[in-house]
Protein backbone atom coordinates (compact mmCIF):
# COMPACT_ATOMS: atom_id res chain seq x y z
CA UNK A 1 0.00 0.00 0.00
CA UNK A 2 3.23 2.67 0.72
CA UNK A 3 3.87 2.18 -2.97
CA UNK A 4 0.92 3.32 -4.23
CA UNK A 5 0.82 6.16 -1.92
CA UNK A 6 4.28 6.93 -3.01
CA UNK A 7 2.48 6.59 -6.41
CA UNK A 8 0.02 9.10 -6.19
CA UNK A 9 2.24 11.58 -4.63
CA UNK A 10 4.90 11.33 -7.25
CA UNK A 11 1.76 11.78 -9.64
CA UNK A 12 -0.16 14.98 -8.13
CA UNK A 13 3.64 16.73 -7.43
CA UNK A 14 4.54 15.99 -11.10
CA UNK A 15 1.20 17.96 -12.53
CA UNK A 16 1.47 20.34 -9.58
CA UNK A 17 4.57 21.40 -11.04
CA UNK A 18 3.95 21.65 -14.94
CA UNK A 19 2.41 24.55 -13.60
CA UNK A 20 4.78 27.50 -14.79
CA UNK A 21 3.57 30.79 -13.48
CA UNK A 22 6.15 32.66 -15.74
CA UNK A 23 4.38 31.45 -18.39
CA UNK A 24 0.85 32.36 -16.93
CA UNK A 25 2.06 35.91 -15.70
CA UNK A 26 3.94 37.07 -18.90
CA UNK A 27 0.79 35.81 -21.10
CA UNK A 28 -1.94 37.26 -19.38
CA UNK A 29 -0.09 40.70 -18.27
CA UNK A 30 2.30 41.31 -21.17
CA UNK A 31 0.69 39.46 -23.49
CA UNK A 32 3.83 37.91 -24.72
CA UNK A 33 5.20 34.16 -24.58
CA UNK A 34 7.83 33.98 -22.64
CA UNK A 35 9.60 31.10 -24.40
CA UNK A 36 9.87 33.91 -27.08
CA UNK A 37 11.38 36.81 -25.20
CA UNK A 38 14.92 36.94 -23.71
CA UNK A 39 16.52 33.94 -23.13
CA UNK A 40 13.58 32.14 -24.07
CA UNK A 41 13.75 29.90 -20.48
CA UNK A 42 10.34 30.18 -18.79
CA UNK A 43 11.97 31.13 -15.40
CA UNK A 44 12.63 34.28 -12.82
CA UNK A 45 15.14 35.30 -14.32
CA UNK A 46 14.28 35.35 -18.06
CA UNK A 47 11.21 37.17 -16.04
CA UNK A 48 14.04 40.01 -14.73
CA UNK A 49 15.30 40.44 -17.63
CA UNK A 50 12.44 40.55 -20.21
CA UNK A 51 9.66 42.56 -17.83
CA UNK A 52 11.54 43.64 -14.34
CA UNK A 53 11.67 42.85 -10.99
CA UNK A 54 8.12 43.27 -9.96
CA UNK A 55 7.12 40.68 -12.53
CA UNK A 56 10.09 38.23 -11.50
CA UNK A 57 9.22 38.82 -8.12
CA UNK A 58 5.34 37.56 -8.30
CA UNK A 59 6.58 34.19 -10.67
CA UNK A 60 9.34 33.59 -8.03
CA UNK A 61 6.99 33.81 -5.03
CA UNK A 62 4.62 31.91 -6.50
CA UNK A 63 6.75 29.04 -7.62
CA UNK A 64 8.55 28.59 -4.33
CA UNK A 65 4.67 28.72 -2.85
CA UNK A 66 4.01 25.83 -4.70
CA UNK A 67 6.54 24.07 -4.25
CA UNK A 68 6.42 24.29 -0.21
CA UNK A 69 2.97 23.68 0.03
CA UNK A 70 3.04 20.12 -2.10
CA UNK A 71 5.54 19.21 -0.01
CA UNK A 72 4.11 20.50 3.48
CA UNK A 73 0.84 18.74 2.20
CA UNK A 74 2.52 15.72 1.44
CA UNK A 75 3.73 15.46 4.72
CA UNK A 76 1.03 16.26 6.53
CA UNK A 77 -1.48 13.41 4.47
CA UNK A 78 1.55 10.97 5.24
CA UNK A 79 3.17 12.20 8.72
CA UNK A 80 4.44 8.48 9.54
CA UNK A 81 7.28 8.87 6.35
CA UNK A 82 8.26 12.85 8.09
CA UNK A 83 10.74 14.21 6.01
CA UNK A 84 11.55 11.14 3.18
CA UNK A 85 7.87 11.93 1.95
CA UNK A 86 8.38 15.39 1.80
CA UNK A 87 11.54 15.83 0.15
CA UNK A 88 10.28 12.86 -2.42
CA UNK A 89 7.66 15.10 -3.33
CA UNK A 90 9.96 17.84 -3.79
CA UNK A 91 11.76 15.70 -6.49
CA UNK A 92 8.59 15.27 -8.86
CA UNK A 93 7.52 18.69 -8.39
CA UNK A 94 11.20 20.18 -9.64
CA UNK A 95 11.03 17.57 -12.60
CA UNK A 96 7.48 18.86 -13.08
CA UNK A 97 8.89 22.49 -13.64
CA UNK A 98 12.15 20.92 -15.29
CA UNK A 99 10.20 18.51 -18.02
CA UNK A 100 6.94 19.59 -17.95
CA UNK A 101 4.76 17.26 -20.37
CA UNK A 102 2.43 20.20 -21.77
CA UNK A 103 5.81 21.88 -23.07
CA UNK A 104 7.23 18.70 -25.13
CA UNK A 105 9.34 18.72 -21.89
CA UNK A 106 11.10 21.66 -22.28
CA UNK A 107 10.64 24.07 -18.33
CA UNK A 108 12.16 25.92 -16.52
CA UNK A 109 15.48 25.47 -13.99
CA UNK A 110 13.91 24.31 -10.86
CA UNK A 111 15.73 26.86 -8.52
CA UNK A 112 12.42 29.35 -7.16
CA UNK A 113 10.58 25.59 -6.83
CA UNK A 114 13.71 23.86 -5.69
CA UNK A 115 13.94 27.23 -3.32
CA UNK A 116 10.74 26.50 -2.02
CA UNK A 117 11.38 23.30 -0.84
CA UNK A 118 13.44 24.73 1.41
CA UNK A 119 12.17 27.71 2.88
CA UNK A 120 9.11 25.21 3.68
CA UNK A 121 11.32 22.29 5.41
CA UNK A 122 12.77 22.00 8.69
CA UNK A 123 15.66 24.51 8.30
CA UNK A 124 12.91 27.68 6.65
CA UNK A 125 14.73 29.90 9.39
CA UNK A 126 18.32 29.32 7.81
CA UNK A 127 16.63 28.92 3.64
CA UNK A 128 15.09 32.29 5.05
CA UNK A 129 18.54 33.75 6.62
CA UNK A 130 20.93 33.00 3.34
CA UNK A 131 18.06 34.06 1.10
CA UNK A 132 18.52 37.75 2.33
CA UNK A 133 22.47 37.22 2.07
CA UNK A 134 22.22 35.67 -1.24
CA UNK A 135 19.60 38.89 -2.42
CA UNK A 136 22.53 41.45 -1.11
CA UNK A 137 25.21 39.41 -2.80
CA UNK A 138 23.10 40.04 -6.21
CA UNK A 139 23.83 43.38 -5.86
CA UNK A 140 27.73 42.80 -6.06
CA UNK A 141 27.83 39.50 -8.17
CA UNK A 142 25.12 39.92 -10.77
CA UNK A 143 25.64 36.38 -12.59
CA UNK A 144 22.00 34.84 -11.85
CA UNK A 145 23.89 31.33 -11.94
CA UNK A 146 26.22 31.77 -9.42
CA UNK A 147 24.03 33.04 -7.02
CA UNK A 148 21.43 30.52 -7.81
CA UNK A 149 23.97 27.53 -6.73
CA UNK A 150 25.26 29.30 -4.33
CA UNK A 151 22.04 29.74 -2.46
CA UNK A 152 21.13 26.37 -3.10
CA UNK A 153 24.05 24.28 -2.36
CA UNK A 154 24.39 26.24 1.14
CA UNK A 155 20.83 25.11 1.59
CA UNK A 156 21.95 21.33 1.22
CA UNK A 157 24.54 21.37 3.17
CA UNK A 158 22.69 23.66 6.00
CA UNK A 159 20.01 20.26 5.63
CA UNK A 160 22.39 17.91 5.72
CA UNK A 161 24.34 18.52 8.88
CA UNK A 162 20.79 18.70 10.35
CA UNK A 163 19.27 15.29 9.20
CA UNK A 164 22.19 13.87 10.56
CA UNK A 165 22.79 16.25 13.81
CA UNK A 166 19.20 15.85 15.34
CA UNK A 167 18.98 11.59 14.46
CA UNK A 168 16.71 12.04 11.71
CA UNK A 169 15.33 8.23 10.75
CA UNK A 170 15.39 8.95 6.94
CA UNK A 171 19.00 10.91 6.95
CA UNK A 172 20.20 9.12 4.36
CA UNK A 173 17.57 9.31 1.73
CA UNK A 174 16.77 12.82 2.40
CA UNK A 175 21.15 13.23 1.84
CA UNK A 176 20.67 11.82 -1.22
CA UNK A 177 17.50 13.00 -2.91
CA UNK A 178 18.63 16.71 -2.15
CA UNK A 179 22.01 16.25 -3.34
CA UNK A 180 20.87 14.59 -6.84
CA UNK A 181 18.56 17.15 -6.69
CA UNK A 182 21.75 19.99 -6.43
CA UNK A 183 23.37 17.66 -9.25
CA UNK A 184 20.32 18.03 -11.69
CA UNK A 185 20.28 21.83 -11.22
CA UNK A 186 23.89 22.20 -12.17
CA UNK A 187 23.12 20.34 -14.91
CA UNK A 188 20.25 22.56 -16.01
CA UNK A 189 22.80 25.41 -15.94
CA UNK A 190 25.60 24.02 -17.35
CA UNK A 191 25.20 26.24 -20.67
CA UNK A 192 25.65 29.10 -18.07
CA UNK A 193 28.84 27.24 -16.57
CA UNK A 194 30.56 26.90 -19.47
CA UNK A 195 29.58 30.77 -20.37
CA UNK A 196 30.87 31.83 -17.18
CA UNK A 197 34.54 29.69 -17.73
CA UNK A 198 34.60 31.66 -21.32
CA UNK A 199 33.97 35.40 -19.70
CA UNK A 200 30.80 35.65 -22.06
CA UNK A 201 27.79 34.92 -19.44
CA UNK A 202 25.28 38.19 -19.31
CA UNK A 203 24.92 40.02 -16.46
CA UNK A 204 21.43 40.50 -14.96
CA UNK A 205 21.80 44.42 -13.65
CA UNK A 206 19.83 43.72 -10.86
CA UNK A 207 20.60 47.01 -9.04
CA UNK A 208 19.60 49.00 -12.23
CA UNK A 209 16.50 46.53 -12.35
CA UNK A 210 15.58 47.36 -8.41
CA UNK A 211 16.40 51.04 -9.52
CA UNK A 212 13.78 51.13 -12.13
CA UNK A 213 11.03 49.46 -10.21
CA UNK A 214 11.27 51.45 -7.16
CA UNK A 215 11.31 54.60 -9.98
CA UNK A 216 8.34 52.96 -11.30
CA UNK A 217 6.07 53.16 -8.29
CA UNK A 218 7.00 57.20 -7.83
CA UNK A 219 5.10 57.18 -11.35
CA UNK A 220 8.58 58.18 -13.84
CA UNK A 221 8.15 56.64 -16.43
CA UNK A 222 11.46 54.10 -16.86
CA UNK A 223 12.23 52.97 -20.81
CA UNK A 224 14.50 49.60 -20.36
CA UNK A 225 17.87 49.11 -22.11
CA UNK A 226 16.36 46.11 -23.72
CA UNK A 227 13.21 48.36 -25.42
CA UNK A 228 16.04 51.02 -26.98
CA UNK A 229 18.65 48.11 -28.25
CA UNK A 230 15.06 46.86 -29.97
CA UNK A 231 13.88 50.21 -30.84
CA UNK A 232 13.73 51.60 -34.22
CA UNK A 233 15.27 54.80 -34.67
CA UNK A 234 12.96 57.26 -35.73
CA UNK A 235 12.70 58.59 -39.13
CA UNK A 236 14.03 61.54 -40.71
CA UNK A 237 12.79 63.07 -43.99
CA UNK A 238 14.51 65.35 -45.61
CA UNK A 239 12.79 67.11 -48.74
CA UNK A 240 14.53 67.56 -51.92
CA UNK A 241 14.42 70.58 -53.48
CA UNK A 242 11.73 71.23 -56.19
CA UNK A 243 12.91 71.71 -59.59
CA UNK A 244 11.68 75.74 -60.93
CA UNK A 245 7.94 75.46 -62.00
CA UNK A 246 6.92 72.45 -59.22
CA UNK A 247 5.56 73.06 -55.51
CA UNK A 248 5.10 69.91 -53.05
CA UNK A 249 1.33 69.55 -52.15
CA UNK A 250 1.94 71.48 -48.77
CA UNK A 251 3.29 74.41 -50.43
CA UNK A 252 -0.11 74.28 -53.20
CA UNK A 253 -2.04 73.86 -50.16
CA UNK A 254 -1.07 77.14 -48.46
CA UNK A 255 -1.07 79.32 -51.98
CA UNK A 256 -5.23 78.00 -52.46
CA UNK A 257 -5.86 79.27 -48.82
CA UNK A 258 -4.00 82.32 -49.47
CA UNK A 259 -6.45 82.61 -52.93
CA UNK A 260 -8.89 81.93 -50.97
CA UNK A 261 -8.52 84.65 -48.28
CA UNK A 262 -8.00 87.05 -50.77
CA UNK A 263 -11.32 86.71 -53.16
CA UNK A 264 -13.00 86.28 -49.50
CA UNK A 265 -11.47 90.23 -48.43
CA UNK A 266 -12.16 91.76 -51.75
CA UNK A 267 -16.08 90.12 -51.93
CA UNK A 268 -16.22 92.06 -48.53
CA UNK A 269 -14.80 95.39 -49.78
CA UNK A 270 -17.59 95.19 -52.58
CA UNK A 271 -20.22 94.40 -50.08
CA UNK A 272 -19.03 97.93 -47.83
CA UNK A 273 -18.98 99.76 -50.81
Amino acid sequence: MQYLYFFLVALVSYLIGTINFAKILSWNVKHKDITKVGSGNPGTMNMLRSFGFAMALVAFLAEVVKAGVVCFVARLILPEYGSLIYFFAGIFVILGQNFPVWSKFKGGKGVACFAGVFLFSQIWYVALAWFVVCFILFLFVEYACVISLTYLTGNAIALTVYVWVTGDPFALAVTIIVWLLILLTVIRHRSNIKRLWNHTENKINFRQKLAQAFKKKKGEEIISEEILEHKPEQEIVIEKDQPDGQKTESQNDQTVSQNTESQEGQSEEKEGK
